[in-house]
């Protein structure tokens, strides 16, 4: 990255200071108290990801509650022009079946590729992508070598790695650019309650369809019905390995083939069902859909409701040839089970796993567990136990009805009081996706050719857990908005373990955080991002930059909307402006900068 013309650690000496000690506090206020106008800055800090200059006026004209019931009903606001963009991304338009496949195709190429070279006496190749031999590990990373043309055509041969850096550009996409803000702030918590790792083998595409067609159209309706197009989602099967779940029983070897989704014949060759192998039942899912997605880690079950709830969900598997749904009835375990006090009979099928999620979704520990995420998502890390409990009756009465049991958070006294304002800290995501917004950038869906290939490819390569050796083309001189997101520690849907994302502030807080959010907040300002247009005279507007204390009054009530303690201004005055021996032009990009590493943009 090109050094800045202004160094860090000096101004940590000062402005990071400030920001370690006061990131935990709420927004410093007037004697006057909270206005209007702090209420809606509030609101749009909390169901979106931060307002772009004019947002706050706009939302004003219109009135607060207007502006909530809009967003709550997204399918009333037009956006056209983002979906426009998103289906630039070719690889998100594909069909499962075609996602698996083009899958399954590199898999076999690079494993047929392996064999050779084994066969020869060689190993794989320096600085090419591929597959190792374990089917559930990720591919080698893609490094660009030599000219642009040869890096294309390696690109093109790893396309499912692509596809997750296009997944992730759409995000960023709509993040920024929809106006449809609320949904993306849902689609974002749900995705990480339901957390899934693009890393786990073939979820590198399958996580495609899960954004599409589970995470996506739920957000809106019965809880109950996210949870089971969770529970049958193929990405999510196979991230917590309950597509091969199995009532014990001996496996042949062809159907091993099939269940790996490796290239197995239609037909098994003769003598192959006489290598066997155990199967048996896998727990993750039944642990993990009750202490993470449903009940909590305290919701009231025990070990053995966990191995009678993997019982049931025994045979909920997937094709690995359509990458689709399969319930496999000769892996079901068809005796009888109790879960949480309720007897499922034997002989039940798939609708054992059915009757799971119906008893685990009218549990009050649910009801009790979903709320309260969700409070702390929009209104605390630890909301009060009274507006838990009152939301918990809303999703009780509702049967789960996650558009009501948003609406009531909203609404809420304890969400709109005064006490709520900036106590809660943006995560990476947030952090960089609202420097992009308050500064009204614009954030550019698809880049020139070959780099529409190579970056989508570059970033996937990463996010596998490769960065070291992807090392980014060498003619690349700037990081995209998505790599800067990767470290800055929160990359996209390659969370590990499946609790997701912290949503508890403190976690994102650290000395080391300010450092990478600082350099950001510089590399945005400066033109450093590679798929980022920021223009400062909108921000800037008609300020006069040879007046440095009336550019200073402008960028803070542009991007702090007047939200700045003493302190703050302090520093930003000693560090940001002219000496008074010094010419008296401002240095827009180092004040914009400086204002987006304070600590009150951090706040949300």
């Amino acid at each position: 990255m090109t050094k800045s013309p202004f160094q860090v650690p000096r101004l940590l000496g000062c402005l990071g200071a400030t920001f370690l000690l006061t990131l935990p506090m709420g927004i410093a206020r007037g004697q006057e108290g909270p206005s209007n106008r702090d209420e809606i800055v509030h609101v749009l800090n909390r169901i979106t990801f931060g307002p772009r200059p004019g947002d706050v006026e706009a939302v004003e004209r219109m009135g607060l509650h207007n502006y909530i019931e809009q967003q709550l009903h997204p399918e009333a606001i037009d956006d056209s022009a983002v979906e426009q963009q998103v289906s630039q991304f070719e690889l998100l338009q594909m069909s499962a079946q075609d996602l698996t496949n083009l899958f399954l195709d590199e898999r076999k190429k690079q494993l047929e590729k392996q064999k050779q070279l084994a066969a020869n006496g060689q190993g794989a190749p320096a600085g090419v992508a591929g597959q190792n031999a374990a089917p559930n590990e990720p591919p080698q990373p893609f490094r660009p070598q030599g000219n642009l043309t040869n890096a294309v055509a390696m690109a093109e041969q790893f396309r499912s790695v692509a596809a997750i850096g296009q997944l992730e550009q759409a995000k960023l996409v709509r993040e920024v650019e929809s106006p449809r803000q609320l949904q993306e702030v849902l689609v974002d918590f749900w995705s990480n309650h339901f957390n899934i790792d693009v890393k786990k083998g073939p979820d590198r595409v399958m996580k495609i369809v899960d954004d599409r067609e589970v995470i996506r159209p739920h957000i809106w309706g019965k809880f109950r019905d996210l949870l089971e197009a969770s529970a049958k989602s193929p990405a999510m099967l196979v991230y917590l390995d309950n597509a091969q779940s199995s009532a014990p029983r001996q496996v042949p070897s062809y159907e091993q083939q099939q269940m790996l989704g490796t290239a197995a014949p239609v037909n098994p060759p003769a003598g192959a069902a006489a290598t066997k192998k155990q199967a048996g039942i896998n727990e993750n899912y039944a642990r993990e859909i009750m202490e993470l997605h449903t009940l909590g880690v305290d919701g009231g079950y025990t070990q053995q409701d966990v191995q009678e709830v993997a019982r049931c969900f025994t045979g909920w598997s997937i094709d690995r040839m359509t990458g689709t749904f399969m319930f496999r009835p000769r892996m079901h375990d068809e005796g009888a089970k109790v879960v949480l006090g309720h007897r499922i009979p034997a002989g039940g099928g798939i609708h054992d796993g059915e009757m799971v999620l119906d008893i685990l979704t009218s549990h009050p520990s649910c009801a009790h567990f979903i709320s309260k995420e969700l409070c702390e998502r929009f209104v605390g890390d630890d909301p009060p136990a009274a507006l838990v409990d009152r939301i918990a009756g809303v999703f009780t009465q509702t049967d789960g009805d996650l558009r009501q049991v948003t609406e009531a958070i909203l609404t809420s006294p304890e969400f709109l009081s005064p006490d709520t304002y900036g106590n809660k800290i943006k995560s990476p995501l947030e952090f960089a996706v609202s420097a992009v917004r308050a500064t009204n950038s614009t954030l550019i869906a698809k880049q020139p050719p070959p780099y529409d290939k190579l970056i989508p490819t570059v970033e996937g390569s990463a996010v596998l857990g490769r960065e070291q050796a992807a090392d980014r083309l060498a003619k690349m001189k700037r990081d995209s908005l998505n790599w800067h997101i990767y470290e800055l520690g929160e990359p996209l849907f390659a969370c590990t373990p499946p609790t997701g994302y912290k949503e508890v502030s403190k976690f994102w807080v650290s000395p080391g955080a300010l450092i990478e959010r600082l350099n950001f907040a510089m590399a945005l300002t400066q033109q450093e991002v590679a798929d980022v247009r920021f223009n400062p005279q909108g921000i800037l507007g008609g300020a006069d930059l040879d007046s440095p204390q009336a550019v200073l009054d402008h960028c803070v009530a542009v991007l702090l909307q007047n939200n700045i303690s003493d302190s703050t201004r302090n520093v930003l005055e000693q560090t940001a402006l002219p000496k008074p021996e010094e010419s008296q032009t401002v240095n827009p990009s180092k004040l914009i900068a400086l204002l987006i590493g304070s600590p009150e943009f951090q706040r949300k």
